[in-house]
């Protein structure tokens, strides 16, 4: 299946297939891998009730199936002091 040609509406980057583990029942989501873009480098800080020293952060993501409804996708990020 194709999807919309999507866009970060935080950095301007194309948004890339990403095929979710099948125990969440996604199927193929859409998520902006730019590790310079804003909403990524700022989100470490973001995530209520979360260790200091996890390195959890969010990356914008959407759901096709959801007519593309936006989402925050839990991720790695590295603190960039």
């Amino acid at each position: 299946m194709t999807y919309a040609e999507r866009f970060c509406p935080h950095c301007g980057d194309k948004l890339c297939e990403w095929e979710a583990p099948p125990e969440t029942w996604w199927g193929i989501i859409l998520v902006c891998n730019n590790n310079d873009c804003s909403y990524f480098k700022g989100s470490n800080d973001e995530i209520a009730g979360k260790r200091d020293d996890s390195g959890l952060g969010t990356r914008y993501a959407e759901d096709p199936k959801l007519d593309y409804a936006p989402f925050n996708l839990l991720s790695w990020c590295p603190r960039l002091d």
